[in-house]
């Protein structure tokens, strides 16, 4: 049931992605930087804190572990993709309702998952993973911005020649 759950979820958040990128609100380069980036940083912080330290006990049963694996691998990549990109160009009353409705889903996510047993915390609590995934949210909006300066045309110099 849970895989069915994430696969559909995935499924509907690639679509807002296309969607996203169909009326032009971000170019084919800066979707790939955000996906790739928080693919990264996502699962070194799986293995890298969680097994390593042991803050975390993945389950053993099969569904559940693929379910784990499209949650930390597709789930949340594309959810915090999408959330860069509508917080990103939001206007500020805006940015604060989208921030409200991604600290409610991932914080929801991550008792859904510890409810049906997918995972288990050892010294973490939600708060921790309201913390982490705001300063995931964070780096992303600001490399987002970074990239996004690195265009000579979005500066308005015209003409640029190498």
């Amino acid at each position: 049931m849970i895989v069915t759950f994430y696969f559909f979820i995935s499924w509907v958040l690639i679509g807002l992605f296309l969607f996203n990128r169909i009326h032009r609100h971000a170019s084919v380069k800066e979707v790939t930087l955000l996906f790739l980036l928080c693919c990264l940083i996502n699962t070194n912080t799986y293995i890298g804190l969680f097994d390593t330290f042991k803050w975390m006990k993945t389950t053993t049963d099969t569904d559940l572990y693929i379910a784990t694996l499209i949650f930390k691998n597709v789930f949340v990549p594309l959810l915090m993709c999408c959330f860069t990109l509508l917080i990103y160009r939001s206007p500020w009353n805006k940015k604060i309702q989208f921030f409200s409705l991604f600290s409610f889903i991932t914080v929801s996510s991550d008792l859904i998952n510890e409810y049906k047993g997918m995972y288990t915390f050892k010294q973490w609590n939600i708060f921790y993973t309201f913390l982490y995934f705001s300063i995931f949210l964070l780096v992303l909006l600001l490399t987002l911005k970074w990239y996004r300066g690195l265009d000579p045309c979005s500066r308005g110099e015209k003409n640029v020649v190498d």
